[in-house]
């Protein structure tokens, strides 16, 4: 199958978000460049939403959360991987993010997974998360620290 993968490869990236939609590409690109072309020229093509996206990927996958900024212009896709089709993520070696409701069905919730967050949750089964989209009123600064912790202390 010949289907569309961002980033790092499921066997290096220390973390894989599975999302329920792609983002626009540039004419020019080849089919076969698409998953080596940067974040800076997809927020150029794609916009806000999209720069929204990689940012909080930044903020859940930097080293130090300091840096965050700095990692998702430089070394998001070095580090992660973005998959959109759940069936990718089965033989994948870093924490995994099933991201929003699209694949509730075929990645359900696992009744071990822990609930994490106050008022906007997430739920927890490592290496899984399941996450809302990744949109600031749905997944704020409160649940990307509160997953950061939970997740660095169990790694």
């Amino acid at each position: 199958m010949n289907e569309l993968w961002l980033g790092a490869s499921a066997e290096s990236a220390d973390y894989i978000f599975l999302l329920p939609n792609r983002p626009e590409f540039p004419p020019h690109l080849l089919k076969k460049d698409y998953p080596h072309v940067d974040v800076t020229t997809l927020i150029a093509i794609n916009g806000n939403h999209w720069r929204k996206i990689f940012t909080i990927m930044a903020k859940l996958a930097a080293p130090e959360l300091s840096t965050w900024r700095t990692f998702r212009d430089n070394d998001l896709l070095t580090r992660v991987g973005i998959a959109f089709s759940a069936h990718q993520i089965q033989n994948v070696n870093g924490v995994v993010f099933i991201v929003g409701k699209t694949f509730e069905d075929a990645c359900p919730i696992s009744e071990q997974a822990r609930l994490i967050g106050e008022k906007q949750h997430a739920r927890v089964d490592l290496p899984y998360v399941w996450c809302p989209y990744l949109d600031y009123r749905q997944f704020p600064n409160s649940l990307i620290d509160a997953l950061r912790e939970y997740i660095l202390e169990k790694k």
